[in-house]
């Protein structure tokens, strides 16, 4: 049995601490917040440990952390997991600047012997796993290009761009890997416009609520992704991808007309959150990762994986404050406040 403990208990730390708690390999020994209070709520509730971040680095009876604490302090905290001598499952993004993800990526490259993943969860979603069988094996010939929708359902609210590195990186990652991933290319290049008509708060923060990104490939590739923070009847997550001999379509759409009109009366056919939309896929990426930590399993995306799709998200979110396309590769400063 893997030992884990689960380092941050907001909505994702949670629902991973649960499944954690529900794995066949592994038990869930303790988990830790920032949030004073937080860690003894969740541990009363899984049976495990409370204790501070702190703590659970030094624990002796835990083997490997999930980090899914906020996304700017990602970097630092999973390279303190692996100086601990622990296997790290770490939430995406691994960092908000290529500079700290760099930084995390010498930390892991001192300790081989540790796992690391990053949660990139569409890899273990069914559907998504049909849709990369299908490209991968010729079904649609040479895949060319890629249209995407990623819309989260909108929220009171907005949560501050600082903490998470901004939308185009910390929800938008998922798709910048999906693209690769699906067309087994390299990225050059990405342009990206934005809108915050809905929240106009934050323009001058250089985050957004309504955003398209396209992403130029090698060999001719092209990705692009609608992204919302806006939606108005439930989690919308759709791909397509065109290759030379026809398309493959993912999509949650509730039914096959030819023009569908979604509205919020649209709630009761689609998944209201993302804990819903990918159900099998949290469990199913937890379970790799034990397999691999326990050493009869493949080791699943890693640091490499999450540095190109950050790289994206940083060129992107440049982009839309800029106007212009951004290289991929660059660590482009990202102006919040410019007043």
């Amino acid at each position: 049995m893997l030992r884990l403990g689960v380092a941050g208990l907001g909505g994702i730390g949670f629902l991973h601490a649960r499944n954690v708690d529900a794995l066949e390999r592994g038990t869930l020994v303790a988990v830790a917040s920032a949030r004073p209070g937080r860690a003894a709520e969740v541990a009363a509730l899984l049976d495990a440990r409370p204790c501070s971040y702190e703590e659970l680095l030094a624990a002796d009876d835990v083997d490997a952390v999930v980090v899914a604490a906020r996304s700017v302090d990602h970097a630092q905290l999973g390279a303190a997991v692996l100086r601990s001598g622990k296997h790290l499952f770490l939430e995406k993004p691994g960092a908000t600047t290529l500079a700290a993800h760099d930084a995390l990526c010498a930390a892991a490259a001192e300790h081989p012997e540790l796992v690391v993943q990053v949660g990139y969860h569409r890899r273990y979603d069914p559907s998504f796993v049909e849709l990369h069988r299908a490209v991968a094996g010729g079904a649609i010939g040479e895949p060319l290009l890629v249209l995407a929708t990623s819309r989260d359902v909108r929220a009171p609210e907005p949560e501050a761009p600082e903490p998470t590195g901004g939308f185009l990186v910390d929800m938008a990652v998922h798709d910048y890997d999906a693209f690769r991933w699906l067309l087994g290319r390299e990225p050059v290049d990405v342009f990206a416009a934005r809108q915050a008509h809905v929240y106009p708060e934050l323009a001058d923060l250089g985050d957004l609520d309504n955003a398209t990104v396209t992403v130029r490939f090698e060999g001719d590739g092209i990705a692009t992704t609608h992204l919302s923070r806006t939606g108005a009847f439930g989690h919308d997550v759709r791909m397509e991808v065109v290759g030379s001999e026809g398309s493959a379509l993912l999509g949650n759409l509730p039914g096959e007309e030819s023009v569908v009109i979604l509205t919020g009366r649209d709630r009761a056919g689609f998944p209201q959150d993302y804990q819903a939309r990918f159900r099998e896929a949290y469990p199913a990426e937890l379970e790799a990762f034990v397999a691999a930590c326990l050493g009869d399993g493949t080791r699943g995306p890693g640091l490499s994986e999450d540095r190109r799709a950050l790289a994206i998200g940083v060129a992107a979110r440049a982009s839309a404050v800029d106007g212009v396309p951004r290289e991929v590769g660059l660590d482009w400063p990202w102006i919040l406040n410019p007043a």
